[in-house]
């Protein structure tokens, strides 16, 4: 367990949880019992970084985001800026925007100082997690629970 932890001044811890999603069906029923929203703090107590790998990167992949971001602008941009609206003239130019991305991307990726070859998300985690609230308002989190309607199973 975290160590011993403190509300901010004037608040009041009301409840404790180890994920976060039961932090949330918390406030959830403080809110079903009409408890103000604005009075809620969820704290994480012991937090540190995740992150998890999503797939790999090279030069092909790199090449191809660029190529369909520059595909996208290019029909984008030719819908606006042109009255021809034949086939080829559409083509030629989201061609062209696409050729555009593809370079742009390999030569932002070839230049970039932090290569990696993976791609990845961050993401924030606490070891607990706190509801407050400011100390003169416990008495109507309490009155809030008891509205808040029962689970039913």
């Amino acid at each position: 367990m975290a160590k011993k932890s403190e509300a901010a001044p004037g608040a009041e811890i009301i409840a404790k949880f180890d994920n976060y999603d039961s932090a949330v069906e918390h406030v959830e029923k403080l809110l079903a019992g009409n408890f103000p929203v604005r009075q809620i703090a969820i704290v994480g107590r012991g937090v540190r970084t995740v992150e998890r790998t999503r797939g790999r990167i090279n030069y092909s992949r790199i090449a191809l985001t660029g190529a369909l971001n520059g595909a996208i602008l290019g029909f984008v941009w030719h819908s606006f800026t042109s009255a021809d609206t034949s086939i080829g003239s559409i083509g030629s130019t989201v061609v062209t925007f696409a050729g555009m991305g593809a370079l742009a991307n390999i030569v932002r990726f070839s230049l970039s100082r932090n290569k990696r070859s993976f791609v990845s998300q961050q993401q924030l985690v606490a070891d607990t997690y706190e509801i407050q609230i400011p100390r003169d308002l416990v008495s109507l989190a309490n009155e809030a629970m008891a509205k808040a309607p029962k689970p039913t199973n």
